[in-house]
């Protein structure tokens, strides 16, 4: 299955130190896009309401990389040619924030598990088209 989850450090100024401004998180470098995905393509924030879902599709062409900045969420992928799924748990609480990546024909949906709104950040590798939107759903969860 195309997906990998890579830990991202809270950054502060001194480790571990966080001061009453919070934190920053590298959460993507261009030195980590394949070099077919180099050219900037899309940025998006979401909200997910507590106990719902977003996502829920695959897309064919486009990889996407995601970190959860505030709540806890339950990721589920699946390799839509394979069949093989993943169920991932993820809370932005901890002193890191993990960014999953998934390529295309990875079915994935985002489940709010926390009680209060989840925030996610998330770059897509191909630009969005409101008219062609590469969406396929999928999941039953």
């Amino acid at each position: 299955m195309d997906f990998d989850i890579k830990e991202l450090p809270k950054r502060a100024k001194k480790e571990g130190e966080f001061d009453n401004r919070g934190f920053l998180i590298e959460f993507l470098t261009r030195k980590e896009l394949r070099e077919e995905n180099k050219e900037f393509a899309h940025v998006y924030l979401a909200t997910i309401a507590p106990n719902t879902i977003r996502g829920n599709h695959y897309h064919k062409e486009t990889e996407e990389f995601f970190v959860i900045m505030s709540g806890k969420a339950k990721i589920i992928l699946e390799d839509i040619k394979t069949k093989e799924r993943k169920e991932i748990l993820l809370d932005a609480s901890e002193n890191h924030i993990k960014r999953i990546r998934y390529g295309p024909n990875i079915a994935h949906a985002i489940k709010n598990i926390s009680k209060e709104t989840l925030f996610l950040t998330a770059y897509i590798t191909r630009p969005y088209d409101h008219n062609d939107q590469q969406e396929y759903f999928l999941l039953k969860n």
